[in-house]
């Protein structure tokens, strides 16, 4: 028996041998020593031989004991949040009361066919974890044969982040900007159309209350968890400051902290916080109103949108602005004028077909 960084204790047990004579051997854990007792006690029951004795069970009764077994005991904390979402969210709700036996290969194929609209990273968590956990039901036997071989994931929708916010969404987004704790994150995005990495990054020596300007020098890298350059010189910009934005920041001048936009403990943000902070808001803005597109995430009901959609619509801003391309290239912190053309085609295009449903509808 060991105990583990995360608190749990963790024993092996040798249930039988082989046909070669080798032991057969199966890892247990608990979060107490009364815990690993019971969990040892149940997992000798179930083997005669070092052969897993057939029982009826339920998929959340076997998924559970082989996360806990196989699975948790080996992951970050981060990707246990993702397995619990996962489970929580798009698996138990489906199959965790139906018997492991009745399930088929077809429910396994009409589950995933379901799950479509969801994001590609979500989908492969769904399938990854149902294809772990029906192979090792197979390999215990506790099922006769293994529904999942074969299953396969449908082609992700591609989300479409290449739009202006909402009317709808624009108001909500403001109202949780004001009142959020972390709202000033919503407020620096939607008014500069900066990447989440430069916002995170930001400084108040970036921010020029007299000129009414900000700089943007540095980035947050999110995997590396460090703070350095923007990636290219293209980055390298200044971007106006609008007056709104400029009642929000100027009463935080000189409270203290380097960032504009700090973490709780007041340096940069990392990945995994700040990812929980960005559904957070979401979810309050989806609070504001519920008619807004949205997702189930592990927060509850949140928005669908993500950083990009706030710097897609600044890009909609400028050009309904009459901002110039290579204007617009410069505060986009575009590496290539094409990049900032494709959008202003785009944004033309659906310009153009408004224009010529008003045009029909005015002959009608």
């Amino acid at each position: 028996m060991a105990k583990q960084k995360d608190g749990r204790y963790r024993a092996k047990i040798t249930v039988g041998r082989d046909a070669d004579g080798n032991p057969i051997v199966k890892y247990v854990s608990g979060r107490t020593k009364k815990e690993l007792e019971s969990a040892k006690a149940e997992l000798k029951k179930r083997y005669v031989g070092g052969v897993e004795v057939q029982r009826d069970v339920t998929f959340g009764e076997y998924a559970k004991e082989w996360y806990d077994i196989y699975k948790k005991p080996n992951i970050s904390y981060s990707s246990q949040k993702t397995y619990d979402s996962t489970f929580r969210v798009h698996l138990l709700p489906e199959m965790g009361e139906r018997q492991m036996r009745a399930i088929t290969a077809n429910d396994l194929q009409s589950l995933m066919n379901e799950k479509q609209g969801l994001g590609l990273s979500t989908m492969n968590s769904i399938k990854t974890i149902i294809v772990n956990v029906f192979a090792k039901a197979y390999a215990q036997g506790i099922i006769d044969r293994d529904p999942s071989a074969g299953l396969t994931r449908p082609a992700a929708k591609k989300k479409d982040s290449r739009r202006a916010l909402t009317d709808a969404e624009t108001k909500a987004v403001l109202k949780v900007a004001d009142k959020h704790p972390d709202g000033m994150i919503l407020k620096v995005l939607y008014y500069t159309g900066m990447r989440l990495g430069e916002a995170c990054g930001l400084q108040w020596q970036d921010v020029d209350f007299k000129s009414r300007t900000i700089s943007v020098r540095r980035d947050v890298d999110f995997k590396a968890g460090c703070i350095g350059d923007v990636k290219t010189k293209y980055s390298i910009r200044d971007i106006p400051m609008p007056p709104k934005l400029f009642e929000a920041l100027f009463p935080l001048r000189g409270l203290g902290g380097a960032f504009v936009l700090p973490a709780p403990g007041g340096e940069h943000w990392r990945n995994t916080p700040l990812s929980r902070a960005w559904l957070e808001l979401m979810a309050a803005v989806y609070a504001e109103d519920n008619s807004i597109e949205s997702r189930e995430t592990d927060v509850g009901r949140a928005s669908v949108l993500t950083p990009h959609y706030f710097r897609h619509n600044y890009a909609t801003v400028l050009y309904y602005a009459g901002v110039d391309v290579l204007t617009a290239q410069r505060y986009l912190g575009h590496a290539k004028a094409q990049t900032t053309i494709d959008i202003y085609t785009h944004l033309n295009e659906e310009k153009a077909h408004k224009d010529a449903d008003k045009l029909r509808s005015y002959f009608q």
